[in-house]
């Protein structure tokens, strides 16, 4: 459980208890819910093991952060007031998780002391306090996209000083899938809001500074590292192996590591890799089958067509192709960081313009 998880809980369980109005996207998350406590249920059936029920402690989180989305969204649609604060304190949060990685880039350089915990040893690179420059770099990317967004809009000098030091924070991750996923957000952002030069820019000094970015001879640095590539690979064909073992209805929710042990071979339950997948959507194929991805893909769907016409929601598309791009090498989808952001950003959108 990470700290945010607190708050969210109780953010859920008061908009719970005040029965708070629901926006009209949240049916689209019930159905989420809904499979995914169906895939678990079946798993009962497969797996017997006690172990099997932690995989309840995290539906509940993500129950709690898809009733987040209605505790935000009545915030929000008080008044523009609102918006405006809840754009800020995302953009705050992206620049603080940067700033606290040059900290711990400087106090901190290697998290050799850390592998006991079952973290993965990173030399030299930021990771924050997250303790992992794949997310690290997902939550700059998100805060580069605001700040893009808003600086088109204004044109104001302190959110083009922003994008500067986040882009420089994001090249200091020597995160390959943040990169990518950065690309692909600007990209949008540059279509949508048509500023094309802007996003060139943006995206030809993050090149720049990947070029110039010092490896010292460290193969772990170099930006043509393969030994990643290797074992993300290795996983994608133990995710699909889970997969084909059971693949209308999956293993249940968060039960890869028990899946792990079962059908590939012992892993340790203390690995903080052993739980996930390095693809969001393979680890929905896996735990909650071909059902859940089907319904996860339709509810995405119908969450796009729902929102309000003339509502600027080209932060929030953006966000998700960057998203969507990085869960294809981490589970970022399901980090709870970025389930947090994603679902302040929509509930911005719902009934919104971001203006700054």
């Amino acid at each position: 459980m990470q700290p945010i998880d607190v708050t969210i809980g109780v953010a859920a369980i008061y908009t719970i208890i005040k029965r708070l109005p629901r926006p009209p996207v949240f049916k689209y998350l019930e159905n989420i819910l809904f499979v995914a406590s169906a895939s678990w249920i079946f798993s009962l059936f497969i797996f017997h093991q006690v172990e099997v029920f932690y995989g309840v402690l995290y539906l509940f989180r993500v129950a709690a952060y898809f009733y987040f989305l209605i505790y935000v969204w009545n915030f929000a649609k008080i008044n523009g007031s609102n918006r405006k604060l809840l754009i800020n304190s995302l953009l705050v949060v992206s620049v603080a998780s940067a700033f606290f990685g040059w900290v711990q880039f400087v106090w901190v350089p290697s998290l050799r002391p850390f592998l006991v915990w079952g973290w993965d040893e990173h030399l030299y690179r930021l990771v924050g306090t997250f303790l992992d420059p794949t997310y690290l770099g997902l939550i700059i990317v998100f805060g580069l996209i605001v700040s893009m967004g808003l600086f088109i809009e204004s044109h104001k000098k302190k959110y083009l000083l922003l994008i500067m030091f986040l882009l420089c924070s994001l090249a200091f991750t020597y995160s390959r899938a943040s990169y990518l996923a950065f690309m692909v957000g600007a990209v949008f952002m540059g279509i949508y809001k048509r500023k094309i030069k802007i996003i060139a820019f943006s995206i030809l000094a993050l090149l720049t500074l990947i070029l110039l970015l010092p490896t010292s001879g460290n193969q772990v640095l170099r930006f043509t590292r393969s030994f990643s590539a290797i074992a993300r690979i290795d996983n994608y064909k133990s995710t699909f192996q889970i997969f084909s073992k059971s693949p209308v209805f999956g293993v249940g929710y968060d039960n890869i590591c028990m899946a792990y042990q079962k059908y590939i071979g012992i892993q340790s339950f203390s690995s903080h890799a052993c739980s996930g997948s390095d693809s969001s959507l393979l680890f929905v194929l896996a735990t909650t089958g071909v059902l859940g991805f089907v319904i996860l893909v339709f509810s995405v769907i119908r969450i796009a067509n729902s929102l309000p016409a003339g509502a600027k929601v080209q932060v929030l598309s953006s966000t998700f192709a960057a998203l969507l791009i990085h869960s294809l090498f981490s589970n970022s989808i399901f980090y709870p960081w970025v389930m947090g952001w994603m679902m302040i950003i929509l509930a911005v959108s719902l009934g919104s313009k971001i203006k700054s």
